[in-house]
């Protein structure tokens, strides 16, 4: 029974540091890190346009449920 208090006690410590490190300095405007998921979702909308206008979308290739 001890065991087990101290895996919930480490489970919540762990639960509480990730939310700290990963959504709080988005909720907080921490900017290196706003603007490299705002880069990198522009680069994928763009390389998506540019896979489906290539490749057109009734072919094998064109298919984006594809690509995984």
């Amino acid at each position: 029974m001890e065991f087990m208090h101290w895996v919930c006690i480490g489970a919540a410590l762990a639960v509480g540091a990730t939310g700290w490190f990963l959504v709080i300095p988005l909720y907080r405007g921490w900017r290196p890190l706003n603007e490299r998921i705002t880069d990198q979702v522009t680069r994928s909308a763009v390389l998506v346009k540019e896979c489906t206008s290539t490749m057109g979308a009734g072919t094998a290739f064109g298919r984006l449920s594809t690509i995984r």
